[in-house]
């Protein structure tokens, strides 16, 4: 067991150890980490950001003859209309643009995951414990919500199961993401403690 030559493993550590350190108090190494993992990512983006630009756009009209790509590079270079006060207004075609097919492609992936797919999923044949389980469950959580009728007898205890249900259901999804953030904690140590002092 050594301590790592890699300048990376070093570098990772290092950051991970100086992130770390706001748990006692802030202070500038953590800032100065803080502003150089800010940064990185502002530099990858722009960086990613480009190339797509050149994959998708570039490439295409001036080594492929795509003309029709020119349309949406237009629109595109319209939205920086906004910085001029004399031609702001020509930055609203774009906007138009994308908004109108963010609200239809928004409003076709609502309907299609959070309702069709949800009851296609919902409507199981019932021959398997599985299956009543799941189809019972589903209706005592709508019953929870079914507020057109006064909830007594075999709709109270109905819409009570849905409640225990939900509560059920929240402490999983609550388990699920303590046990996310515990798995990253585990991977920083596993760098610090193994990929750079070794002692793993």
């Amino acid at each position: 067991m050594s301590i790592s030559n890699d300048i990376w493993a070093w570098i990772s550590a290092l950051g991970m150890i100086a992130i770390f350190s706001f748990i006692f108090k802030e202070n500038p190494v953590y800032r100065f980490c803080e502003h150089v993992f800010v940064g990185a990512s502002a530099g990858y983006a722009l960086s990613v950001n480009i190339k797509s630009i050149v994959d998708n756009a570039w490439d295409p009209i001036t080594k492929e003859g795509k003309l029709s790509l020119l349309i949406p590079v237009i629109l595109g270079i319209l939205l920086y209309a906004r910085f001029f006060k004399s031609i702001a207004w020509l930055s609203r075609w774009s906007m138009a643009y994308m908004v109108g097919i963010g609200s239809g492609l928004s409003m076709f992936g609502v309907v299609n995951s959070q309702l069709l797919q949800q009851v296609r999923s919902s409507m199981l044949p019932l021959n398997s414990v599985n299956n009543i389980l799941m189809v019972f469950g589903v209706l005592s959580v709508l019953l929870y919500f079914f507020f057109s009728v006064e909830q007594k007898g075999a709709v109270k205890h109905g819409a009570s199961l849905g409640r225990w249900l939900m509560m059920i259901t929240f402490g999983v999804s609550f388990g699920n993401v303590v046990m996310g953030r515990i798995s990253l904690l585990l991977g920083a140590f596993e760098t610090i403690l193994g990929n750079w002092l070794g002692l793993l």
